[in-house]
């Protein structure tokens, strides 16, 4: 086949070789003979190889569309599942910070009552004290008052005694009682 072609070419090639630098119709049909030749030549051997390289070009291209397209869903889908996430985490967050705050006011209030209890508690121990300090202090001044009436007592007794008519009346009088004849 390839012999048959170079057959075919070799006159129009030869005969555009002979002629100068003016073109005569005959000239340019050759000359058109042979480009159509030519180009039937390159189509008949180059079409499977081209064809096989314009095919490839176009799944490459397809393929690498496809791939991005892909890709572009693929994105898509992660930004959805991540703002999904983004929204599930913001509510936990609420969520947390409500319980945070509850849980807070509830230490607080259970802090306040602890504090109120223990506050009632030493109110109570210090009236008990306060009560007992005063007691003892009421058994102190009483006894300290006693102890001072019988000192004045005793210097009173002293200084009536001091007299002899009072100190006789009163030994009569103890001896009177003594022997029971007056009632004490």
């Amino acid at each position: 086949m390839k012999g048959k072609i170079f057959l075919i070419l070799l006159p129009s090639v030869s005969i555009a070789a002979e002629t100068g630098g003016h073109h005569s119709p005959l000239e340019l049909f050759w000359k058109g003979i042979n480009l159509l030749l030519f180009l039937g030549i390159v189509y008949w051997f180059g079409r499977g190889p081209v064809s096989e390289a314009f095919n490839r070009f176009w799944r490459s291209l397809t393929e690498r569309v496809d791939a991005s397209e892909e890709e572009l869903r693929r994105a898509k889908e992660e930004l959805k599942r991540a703002k999904e996430e983004l929204e599930k985490a913001k509510v936990r967050a609420d969520e947390s910070i409500a319980l945070a705050r509850e849980s807070a006011q509830a230490e607080i209030e259970k802090a306040r009552k602890h504090a109120e209890e223990i506050a009632m508690r030493i109110r109570e121990r210090a009236k008990e004290t306060i009560q007992i300090e005063l007691r003892k202090a009421k058994e102190e001044l009483a006894l300290f008052g006693m102890k001072k009436a019988e000192e004045i007592a005793r210097e009173m007794l002293s200084e009536k005694f001091k007299d002899p008519e009072i100190h006789r009346r009163y030994i009569d009088r103890q001896l009177k009682r003594l022997e029971g004849k007056e009632d004490a």
